[in-house]
């Protein structure tokens, strides 16, 4: 049997080698390494999806950093004694949003599968002896979330944690392989206004926020997970001007040399001038000449049906036929959305009108649609998916190649001796360790129900965007005046830290006030509170950028609760000039102070 970064049976002590040994083994094979490893590579990568170039592949690694943990996952998959297990977080990219088969298209069903056909676990595996039934396999744990972003992911570590513990199987004690991805949701994910605003902020005064919430998630994972490779997967929608998360993430990523698989850059740059050519052949409907759609060749790829013709570029750059069966029933009648659909909703052509719709294409011509999106602007069809695990598997196949042929990666890194954006690293410990999240919605698999205490009236939970995905308890009258109160119940005694989250937007909102009454214990009727803090919360700012924020309400350094108190919040009267008075709380939570001086 081969193995994987050995490709030879004299390397099979490869694993826990230094590079030198390794680098040794591979000279004395007596079959070629160049060739060797490279054989090895394609037949690993022989189910990429037709069309993708060298050229693509290169762009897709944005950041290698450090390729050690990649490589060790290799080595395991290569050893085929154990199941590895993966772990995808994410949005709603991850969670296959608008496929008809998420379970089979889906990037990270994809993965699994990828895994288990090109590295099955033997038989004589001990796994396998020890269920005494041969039925083990590698696994990817998908526990993304709709809306779910940094931020999300950093306040729910520890429920995290804890729900792999169960699902890991007896063979692992941490995960192989960690899977980020959160570039579109950690710019505009929580938009009231607009489904896809066209304009958003690079920089804005959430931007540290969002930066701070990446490197507690790579900070904790890293000091949680002594062996487990990190990857960032940084995607992006079709509408040109909204910006993502990347480029926090490439921040982080660079300080703690985590790798970065970047769909981005693979598929947009092609995007961009598909759209310019589109535009030199019809500036209104961005269409094409039906001569022109056609059965043809790409680079070393012949495309065979319909399913992978192209025209004005290769595939699957260029324009290619809607596949609407793979999109959900409930979307399907919408179809596939064209790129002139997509430059309308980016708002980026003033001087003329756009002619979108079907009926308005002139006579001869067709509508381009590329294949990687289909329902909309920001989810990627089963093509998309396929090509997101073309780059996941790429950079896996680089690693073990690398290694194979004598240039692995040395050493494991290590937390850097600084930190990026956080103060101190016990910033980085305190705010990746809280002990209770109370939301409004389901993030990973445990859900803490934010329930207020008694029947509010003038707060309702529904959900305000257009896709009616994100929920909150909204307050919208104008006279304001009207209070929810949610419940902290945590053991007495100790020194909490109390946030609110709330939605943080550019148009609409309100202003409220916050109070935290601290009673220690739940016996609140026959005493007062021990403790009260007040703070003025703002929902409106000037960024065009609708993200929840995270607002903390009491100090590490007064004990504003210490057990069980409650969180008041009043909406105050509409502020002159604004257009409204919105109040959306997202989630009440807590953690241990980090320190008590009074």
């Amino acid at each position: 049997m081969s193995t994987l970064i050995g490709c030879s049976q004299q390397n099979a002590s490869i694993a826990t080698s230094d590079l030198l040994l390794r680098s040794t083994l591979v000279k004395d094979a007596t079959i070629p390494v160049q060739s060797t490893c490279q054989a090895e590579y394609s037949r690993i990568v022989s189910q990429q999806t037709p069309g993708l170039t060298p050229q693509d592949l290169l762009r897709s690694r944005a950041l290698i950093g450090n390729q050690y943990r990649l490589e060790r996952v290799m080595e395991t998959l290569s050893s085929r004694e154990r199941p590895v297990v993966a772990v995808v977080a994410g949005g709603s990219i991850s969670l296959g949003h608008g496929l008809a088969n998420p379970d089979q298209h889906r990037y990270s069903n994809r993965l699994e599968n990828w895994m288990n056909e090109m590295y099955p676990l033997s038989p004589e595996s001990t796994t396998n002896q020890d269920n005494n039934k041969g039925q083990q396999r590698h696994k990817v744990i998908n526990v993304a979330s709709h809306g779910a972003d940094s931020c999300s992911m950093a306040k729910r570590l520890n429920v995290m944690y804890s729900d792999l513990e169960s699902k890991l199987p007896p063979s692992s004690d941490e995960p192989d392989l960690i899977i980020l991805e959160f570039a579109v949701n950690d710019y505009e994910g929580q938009d009231h206004l607009v489904q896809v605003r066209y304009q958003a902020s690079v920089f804005f005064e959430g931007f540290m926020d969002i930066t701070l919430c990446s490197e507690v998630v790579i900070h904790s994972l890293l000091k949680r997970y002594k062996n487990t490779a990190i990857m960032f997967l940084e995607m992006q929608t079709a509408i040109l001007p909204r910006k993502t998360g990347a480029l926090l993430h490439m921040g982080v990523a660079t300080h703690y040399q985590i790798p970065v698989v970047s769909y981005a850059e693979t598929l947009f740059h092609g995007f961009a001038e598909l759209i310019h050519k589109l535009k030199r052949m019809d500036p209104i409907s961005y269409s094409f000449a039906d001569s022109e759609l056609m059965l043809g060749s790409g680079d070393n790829v012949t495309f065979l049906s319909t399913a992978t013709s192209s025209t004005l570029f290769p595939y699957p750059h260029g324009c290619s036929p809607c596949q609407p069966q793979n999109i959900i029933s409930q979307f399907r009648q919408g179809g596939c959305k064209s790129i002139c659909t997509f430059v309308e909703r980016s708002n980026i052509v003033r001087d003329r009108k756009l002619k979108c719709k079907a009926n308005d294409i002139p006579s001869g011509r067709k509508e381009c649609f590329v294949p990687y999106l289909a329902p909309d602007a920001v989810h990627p069809s089963a093509v998309g998916h396929g090509i997101v695990m073309d780059l996941l598997v790429h950079a896996l196949a680089s690693a073990q190649r690398s290694s194979c042929e004598g240039e692995g990666t040395p050493y494991q890194n290590e937390l850097p001796m600084t930190t990026f954006v956080a103060k101190t690293t016990n910033e980085l410990k305190v705010r990746g360790d809280f002990l209770v999240v109370n939301d409004v919605a389901r993030i990973f698999s445990r859900w803490d129900q934010l329930k207020p205490v008694g029947n509010p009236t003038g707060f309702e939970r529904y959900a305000d965007d257009l896709l009616k995905q994100r929920m909150g308890w909204i307050a919208t009258d104008a006279a304001g005046g009207i209070k929810i109160t949610f419940p902290i119940d945590l053991p007495p005694g100790e020194c909490y830290v109390v946030y609110v989250a709330i939605l943080k937007s550019y148009n609409g909102m309100g202003t409220m006030m916050v109070e935290v009454r601290d009673y220690g214990d739940k016996n609140k009727n026959s005493k007062p509170p021990k403790h009260s803090t007040k703070k003025k919360v703002d929902g409106l700012w000037q960024s065009p950028i609708s993200v929840w924020n995270d607002v903390q309400i009491t100090e590490d350094n007064i004990a504003g609760c210490t057990g069980y108190c409650e969180v008041d919040i009043t909406t105050d009267p509409i502020i002159s000039g604004r257009d409204g008075n919105k109040v959306k709380i997202l989630t009440v939570s807590a953690r241990r102070c980090s320190r008590v001086q009074n």
